[in-house]
């Protein structure tokens, strides 16, 4: 909502500014999916483990499956089709306009994907802010003198947004990322970071407590007025 807002906001058309932000978080599960893939191969010729290897390949085959299906109905006119349910569920001329809205919208996605090249460019575009991403893994590992090497920093990268992924219902994915960072470095020989833990809790622990006492007083002001 935000990327569209932006894109709006620098005068993109709406429905146009809406259907890139769709088109973009499409092609990104089919690009995240290739960089899980090279991340499991990396991963199991660093440390030679493949227990993990079929789980791994068959979630992501599986989340491919549905973000294929949801492009089919992308391509079919799925804006146009909720509209028309919500209109017909209002029973009010007034909310005829948001079919023909949806209809646009339809129509913008499928000239998007009809852009093939603009298409690749995306998902190329992607894959290389991944790999750029890792860099950022890298110079920590470096600064901590953890096994500062590119590939390790590309597995964690990899895996550890598959993980992340994967526990999508996590609020925040509070925890995932941490966990996953703990489980793939340790395969890979990197120690884990216990203090961010002991001092990272209990401070999570004060400040809900701090929370939950500003809102009870807010309560008990409400009440006494």
């Amino acid at each position: 909502m935000v990327r569209a807002r932006l894109a709006a906001i620098n005068g993109a058309p709406l429905p146009i500014a809406a259907s890139t932000v769709l088109v973009d978080l499409t092609l990104g599960v089919f690009t995240q999916a290739a960089f899980t893939v090279l991340g499991v191969v990396l991963l199991v010729g660093a440390t030679g483990q493949k227990n993990f290897v079929r789980p791994t390949l068959v979630g992501t085959f599986i989340g491919v499956l549905g973000v294929l299906g949801f492009y089919f109905v992308q391509r079919l006119g799925m804006f146009r089709f909720l509209a028309k349910i919500i209109a017909r569920m209002a029973n009010s001329p007034e909310w005829q306009s948001l079919v023909q809205g949806g209809e646009t919208l339809d129509q913008t996605v499928r000239a998007l994907y009809a852009r093939r090249k603009a298409v690749f460019a995306c998902c190329a575009w992607t894959i290389l802010s991944l790999v750029l991403g890792s860099g950022e893994i890298w110079i920590a590992l470096y600064a901590l003198d953890l096994h500062a090497t590119f590939v390790n920093a590309l597995i964690l990268q990899s895996v550890v947004l598959t993980i992340r992924s994967a526990a999508f219902a996590v609020p925040g994915g509070l925890g995932v990322q941490e966990g996953g960072y703990l489980f793939v470095g340790n395969l890979l020989g990197i120690p884990a970071r216990v203090r961010e833990l002991a001092l990272g809790i209990p401070g999570l622990i004060c400040w809900q407590l701090i929370e939950a006492r500003r809102l009870w007083r807010r309560r008990l002001a409400a009440n006494a007025r």
